[in-house]
Order: structure tokens, then sequence, then C-alpha cells
């Protein structure tokens, strides 16, 4: 560990920072190999499109609660139950016999991940000394990221080598390595509301939500009336949910907090606009490099890593931007290098040259790791110490909103471009056509978050 890090806190970085590897890994590697997976358990084309599903619902509806029980239990606790949680369900994966029980899993072991997420940035948020925060989280930052890197290529090598099934035995097999470090290694803990009700209220109306809007995102282009009344259902579910917040005495998300603190309310406005259009890209690039370039799949997928590995590399000199300069500052360099990277790629065409893709990809790389990891450091430091855990759950939850509300936009242009005919090949004019849109949608959008960062910024 580098000299920047505190005495006794070698091995909490590495528990937390192995567990956020994991996290992504496990979307992003199990994607990779849904076909081998299909095949073996006989499911359909839209039962392996909701293995993906559940696992992003239940990280998106447990988001919120994980924070807010990691205040009023502790952290650590919390994130040994997430971690537990996550685990056992990898193991039981392993053994899955059929497609209800695959889902089932999935879905349980998304809210664990989702326990441990939140519960681990903020026992790094809490532990780390008065001006170290954003080198802690750098280490985090960049966990994550190369959990999105290394999952296409990991596990389509495991896969192939030793069968879909050890992927979810290693998970588990990590997951024990994590909760005895934790467990046995970290004796540092933090109750910031000990004694607080918790709001099963809000939680059971959020997660309600979350649900609809992750069923009616991903079932936008099969069923569009069913999605059309889920996202409805969403909007609605959700100024319930404001309501419920604001009467009650122990929210788990304090949205009076979001009203009368600019600061974090913008941070996490600016969080939401960037994650929306960041993920988009992941997408197109890769038909894009399939459909347009002619790449296999597993090709297209090392091509992609390049952009997660950029970010992996340049969090850490994020981290150390922000110590020299002001953090505010540096967030802004990011979004504005995002927006340089949308605008590159909206430019595209199928005989653009490579280099013009891998500009696209470099700068948006460098972009979301100088924004991400300044812009999380500011939500949880202007959150105060009593709010960490809701603020590091709020950091979650936005990322999968962001995600979710990415994929309506992409299933609406790409309907109205191919109306029901797959991208593919022979349909790749109005591919390029949906693409070109979107990119600029989400270039509006950055610049939007931009507005955001620099009225932040404002004294």
């Amino acid at each position: 560990m580098s000299s920047s890090i505190e005495k006794g806190h070698g091995w909490l970085l590495i528990a937390v920072c192995t567990s956020l590897f994991c996290m992504p890994f496990m979307m992003a590697g199990v994607n990779a190999v849904l076909p081998p997976i299909g095949a073996e358990l006989k499911a359909s084309a839209q039962q392996l499109g909701l293995m993906g599903a559940f696992y992003a619902m239940g990280l998106a509806v447990f988001q919120l609660a994980s924070g807010s029980l990691g205040d009023i239990l502790g952290y650590k606790r919390v994130f040994i139950w997430g971690i537990a949680i996550f685990g056992v369900c990898g193991a039981l994966l392993g053994f899955a016999a059929s497609v209800e029980a695959f889902l089932g899993l999935r879905l349980v072991q998304g809210m664990g991940g989702a326990m441990f997420n939140a519960c681990g940035l903020a026992l790094l948020a809490s532990a780390a000394p008065a001006g170290k925060r954003a080198i802690y989280l750098g280490y985090s930052g960049s966990a994550v990221y190369a959990g999105i890197a290394c999952g296409p290529p990991v596990a389509g090598f495991v896969a192939g080598w030793l069968g879909w099934r050890w992927l979810f035995w290693g998970n588990a097999l990590t997951s024990v390595v994590v909760l005895l470090l934790m467990k046995y290694g970290v004796s540092l803990d933090w109750r910031t509301a000990k004694g607080r009700r918790f709001d099963w209220g809000g939680c059971i109306i959020y997660g309600l939500a979350m649900t609809a809007l992750t069923f009616g995102s991903s079932e936008l282009a099969a069923y569009p009336v069913m999605a059309g009344f889920l996202l409805a259902a969403f909007a609605i579910l959700m100024v319930l949910f404001c309501f419920k917040e604001l009467r009650s005495e122990f929210p788990i998300l304090d949205i009076r907090l979001l009203a009368r603190n600019r600061v974090f309310a913008l941070s996490s406005l600016a969080a939401f606009i960037n994650y929306s259009s960041f993920f988009g890209v992941l997408f197109f690039f890769s038909l894009y490099l399939q459909f347009g370039l002619g790449m296999t799949v597993q090709q297209a997928g090392m091509f992609l890593a390049l952009q997660s590995l950029v970010q992996a590399m340049t969090t850490p000199l994020a981290a150390r931007l922000c110590i020299k300069f002001d953090p505010g500052h540096v967030s802004a360099v990011g979004v504005g290098l995002c927006g340089l990277g949308l605008l590159v790629s909206a430019f595209l065409a199928v005989d653009s040259p490579i280099g013009v893709l891998l500009t696209a990809q470099g700068l948006l790389g460098v972009g979301i790791s100088f924004f991400a990891l300044p812009n999380t450091t500011i939500i949880l430091e202007s959150a105060g110490r009593e709010h960490v855990g809701q603020a590091s759950g709020l950091t979650g939850a936005v990322r999968t909103g962001g995600q979710l509300v990415n994929m309506v936009v992409i299933t609406l242009t790409l309907g109205f471009y191919l109306g029901d005919k797959p991208a593919g090949p022979e349909t790749i004019d109005a591919f390029m056509d949906s693409m070109h849109l979107d990119l600029v949608i989400f270039g509006i959008l950055n610049l939007l978050a931009v507005g955001c960062v620099l009225a932040r910024n404002r004294k």
C-alpha cells in the first residue's frame, strides 16, 4: 500500500476494494457468458435478458436501504452480511439447475452486492483522515473499473476452460476471503445513527419503484404497452417516495438535505446525468465493433476493455489531483472530457479510422475517472458525517438508476429507426443513425452536467 495510507487501514482497503472489484465483475462477466448459461439451463431469449436485469434490480432496490442500515447497525456489520449473501448466492448459482432458481439467486446476489457496496464506501469515507479521502476512494474507484475491464475476458477464459459454473464458485471463494479479512483484520466500525428506527415504508416504496423501472426499461422493446405502464408506475411511486421521506422522522434518504444542501444535490444530479450518458456509449461501441467493423464478440470485448483500463489507470492520478487542486475543478475537467469524447463518438462512421474510436475511448476513460472520483468525494463530504451511509447508498443508486434510464432512451431510439428488426450487418445504416442521435442526446445531457458542476462550484 502507498505511504499515503494510514497505519492499520491496509486490510480495510484490501477487503473493500476486492469486494468492489467483484460486484461489477459479476455483472460484466456473466453478461459475456450468457449464451452457454442459457444453453445449459434451456433459457429463452427473454429469460436470458432477465439474468442481467434481476442482478441490476437487486442492486437498485437495496442501495439506499443498505446505506441507512449501515448508519443504524454499523457499516462493518452490514458489509459482512452483504458479502456473505453475495458469496452464498454465488456458490448456489454454480449448482443452479433451472432458470427460475438462477434468476432468484441473481436477485438476492445483487441485494448482497448493494449492501457491501454502500457500506464499503462509507467505511472508507469514515476511515480516511482529513485530506486523504480522495486517495482512499481512488483505490476503490480503480477496483470498480478493473472489475468492469476484467469481466468479459476473464469470464470467457474461465467458462471456456473450466465451465461457466466455476465463474460463480470462484466468486464464492473470493467472498469468503473478503469476509474473513473484514471480520478478523478490520477493527474499525462506525454507527452514526445508533438506535434510530429503520424506514420500512420508504424502503418498500423505493423498492417497488426501482422494480418498475428495471422491468419497464428491460421490456420496453418486447412489450411496449406493459413497459409504459411500469415506467408510469415508477414515476408515481417516486413521487410518493419523496412525500413519504419528507414526512418521515427517520428517512432512508433525507430529501430535506437535497433541498437545503446545494453542493450535495447538484453533485448527485451531475452523477446521475453523467452515468446516464456513459453507459450508452459502451452499448453502442459493442455493436458498432461487431456489426460495423466485423469483429468477433471476443475481439470486441478485448477492445472495449481498453476504456475501463484507462479509467482504472487514471483514477489514482485523479486522487492526487484532488489533493493538489479543488476537487470541484477536477470534476469539471472530467465532465468536459466526457462531453468531448461523446462528440467525437457522434461522428463515427463505418469507414472511420480506428484511431477515432481509440481517441473517443481515451477521452471517455480519463473523463470518467476525473469526474467520478472527485464528485463522489464531494458528495460524501458535503453530506456530513451523520449522513455518510445515506450518501454512499445514493452514490450507488444514481449510478444504477442512470444505467436503467439510459436503457429506456436507447430502446426508444432503436425502435424508431429499426422498428422490429434486430440490429445487425443488414441494418447497420439505421443502427448508425440511432447511435448518432443518442450520442448527441447524451452529449447535451453531459453539457447539463457541466452546468451542475459549475453551479455547485460557485461560492
